[in-house]
């Protein structure tokens, strides 16, 4: 499924729609984040489940960025770039985090649930396909989170 995926984010139609934000590492973005997910998506009359999903799914990353690579800095910012069809749901961050090793991410022990840790697990089970790519030059990152909409049950409550 994973080279089906690239494929077509390899050949995302000119007409897919798209959105690209600029944003600071301040946790108060978070909210905007969730809203955009949630508007974006609302012609494609996503279940109430789904929708919480991808929201949540994109909090986490966005999370991470925040909390991890740059320690709630407001002067840093991240981009996050989102790309809709009726097939596909990408959501794309772009960031800098020199010395971040994604091979590195740690499997959360699931028997020994402690606050924190859960952010890539929850982000891996959600989403169809998630992939980080590091520019070890730059420090430059970007992680693709994929969810394909095409075999999904629609929100039939009009």
């Amino acid at each position: 499924m994973c080279k089906e995926i690239e494929y077509k984010i390899k050949h995302l139609p000119a007409d897919a729609t798209y959105i690209k934000l600029r944003l600071n590492g301040n946790s108060d973005t978070l909210a905007l984040v969730r809203k955009i997910i949630d508007a974006s998506v609302n012609h494609l009359s996503l279940n109430a489940a789904l929708l919480n999903d991808l929201k949540l799914a994109t909090t986490e990353a966005c999370t991470n960025v925040i909390r991890h690579a740059y320690k709630f800095d407001s002067l840093k910012y991240y981009d996050v770039e989102i790309r809709i069809t009726n097939e596909l749901l990408m959501i794309e961050l772009l960031y800098c985090d020199p010395g971040f090793e994604p091979d590195k991410i740690p499997v959360p022990d699931l028997k020994k649930m402690n606050e924190g840790g859960l952010g890539v697990f929850i982000i891996k089970n959600i989403m169809d396909y998630v992939k980080y790519t590091t520019d070890v030059e730059t420090g430059n990152v970007s992680l693709k989170m994929v969810k394909m909409l095409d075999s999904l049950p629609k929100n039939t409550e009009a």
